[in-house]
Order: structure tokens, then C-alpha cells, then sequence
């Protein structure tokens, strides 16, 4: 984990926990977004098993866990959600979740949403954007159908992990529509919600919106941070990323809206530049610790 990064990430997320006013709507939908539960947990994607249960007791005691089912349901009108609604979702699909993540939902009695990289199923690797981590095991066909049997639903995460807008609409069309057959033939059923891979401000458009739809998902998820009002966007919604430094305080200032309106990754311009910069460093003389060229 990069330390001096995350420091900096901690101290501003106390300050805002500490000096922005919460926000809570009624009719709302707060999404959770997580990637992977393990004991040695040590990059920005990644929290302790100890962690976890600590946030599950925070949802516990004061917010209300739903299922896809219940927002599907609310989409559609045929439900209202309780206040201080909140869905849990997984990116990836990592093996970790089976054996970390899943006891102790069930524990809890909470249902969540994995979002699997159908390629990977069953797989020892990394994704596209992860080449400086180590590999790690994927969940396998029969984990993904223990854990939808225990009430923990399969989406699709797309075939590679690999942002729609950097793929031709071919590509593209090919990641959403053969995904979903692919884990649906896992699985036995219908495959209702899709991730768009990174999913932040300019990683898919509006002609992958219409895509997912026309694939036939009922839902969709990106990752710009914010809250869901009322009416839903089904194939915009936003979801909040919890990161392994997020204490019960900070957690809590997550569910409470203290985070929303100042993510920079909902700003296009700002991953621009980010994209840009790591082209810039891709170009520029690798050194060493002396700075010497190497």
C-alpha cells in the first residue's frame, strides 16, 4: 500500500467526516462498493475480515440492508424503501469473498451483490488494472452457486475488467451481452445487474447505457460516488467505495452523505488528467533510489 497516499486519503476523510453536515433523504439508496475480504489485506481494494464484521455492526445497529430484489422492486414502483436504505455490492469476484465475506453476511443475516469478471471464473490471475498486485484466485463456478443459494446475488462484471469507452463498440457490446450468458449459464438464471468496469466519469457512455439495457440487465452500477434519490436512475446508479482505512467514524460519515459532491473521480476532466499523467510517467526515464537512469 502506498503509505503516503493513503495518510494523506485519512486525513482528508477525517475532516470531512468531521466538518461536513450529514445528508439523509427519504426514499433514498445508499451502495455500498467493496472488492475483496482478507486477512492480509494491504492495497486501497482490499479490508481485513475484522473490518468488515466492524462496518456490518454499524449497518446493524442503525441502517437497513436491502436486496436487489427490493430495488428492483422500488425502480419499478412497486415498493418503497425503508429510510436509511442500504445495498452492499462486490466488485471482481475474488476467492476471498467466499471464505471471508460470505460467513459473515450470513452471520448478520445481509444480502449482497458480486459482481463476477466472467472470464476469471475459476481463475488464478490479476485484472487489467491491477498489474502491480500479485495474483490471486477467483471465485469458481461452484462458490458463485453456493453463494447465490445462501441468497448473495451474481452480477456481471464484464469479461476483462477493461473500461468500455477504451474498446470499440463491438468490444464492448461483446463484454456486456457475453458476460451475462456466460454467468447465466453458471448459474441457472438470469443475470439482472451489471458493473461497468472501473465505471468512474468517462470509463462508459451513453451508447454503453443503452447496451446494458438492450442486453436485457434490469439495473446497472458505476462508480461515481453520490447517493440514489428518488426516481432511480436503474442503469446510473452510484455506489460509495469503502476503503480499508475507513474506521467505524469514517463508515459512518459514508453512510451519512458527509463524502457526497466532492469525489474527483465523478469529474471527467479530472481523470483526464490523471490519464494523461500516467502516460507522461510511462514515457519518462525509469530511476532508481540514487536517480540514477536505468
Amino acid at each position: 500500500m502506498n503509505l503516503r497516499q493513503s495518510s494523506v486519503r485519512i486525513w482528508l476523510r477525517q475532516a470531512v467526516a468531521v466538518f461536513l453536515p450529514p445528508k439523509f433523504i427519504n426514499g433514498s439508496l445508499r451502495i455500498l462498493t467493496y472488492h475483496r475480504v482478507r486477512p492480509d489485506a494491504d492495497d486501497p481494494r482490499s479490508i481485513t475480515p475484522q473490518r468488515f464484521k466492524e462496518q456490518l455492526k454499524v449497518l446493524k445497529e442503525g441502517w437497513r440492508v436491502v436486496s436487489l430484489d427490493d430495488v428492483l422492486k422500488a425502480i419499478e414502483g412497486k415498493k418503497i424503501l425503508p429510510q436509511k436504505a442500504v445495498l452492499i455490492t462486490f466488485d471482481d469476484g475474488y476467492a476471498d469473498l467466499y471464505e471471508h465475506a460470505m460467513p459473515l453476511l450470513l452471520e448478520f443475516g445481509f444480502s449482497a451483490l458480486v459482481f463476477m469478471l466472467a472470464r476469471y471464473v475459476g481463475r488464478v490471475g490479476r485484472t487489467y488494472s491491477e498489474a502491480n498486485y500479485p495474483e490471486a484466485p477467483f471465485l469458481s463456478a461452484s462458490q458463485l452457486q453456493e453463494m447465490e443459494k445462501s441468497g448473495i446475488e451474481i452480477g456481471s462484471h464484464g469479461l476483462w475488467h477493461v473500461p468500455l469507452s477504451r474498446l470499440t463498440i463491438k468490444e464492448a457490446e461483446k463484454e456486456i451481452t457475453e458476460s451475462k450468458r456466460i454467468l447465466s449459464e453458471i448459474l441457472g438464471k438470469e443475470i439482472r445487474a451489471f458493473s461497468y468496469p472501473w465505471g468512474r466519469a468517462g470509463d462508459f457512455g451513453k451508447e454503453h447505457v443503452e447496451m446494458v439495457a438492450k442486453a436485457g440487465y434490469k439495473v446497472a452500477f458505476t462508480m461515481l460516488h453520490g447517493l440514489n434519490k428518488h426516481p432511480f436512475e436503474p442503469f446510473r446508479l452510484r455506489r460509495c467505495h469503502v476503503y480499508p482505512w475507513d474506521d467505524a467514524r469514517l463508515f459512518k460519515a459514508i453512510l451519512e452523505g458527509r463524502f457526497d459532491g466532492w469525489c474527483l473521480k465523478n469529474s471527467e476532466l479530472w481523470n483526464q488528467r490523471k490519464k494523461l499523467l500516467r502516460k507522461l510517467l510511462m514515457k519518462s526515464p525509469m530511476r532508481d533510489g540514487s536517480g540514477r537512469k536505468f
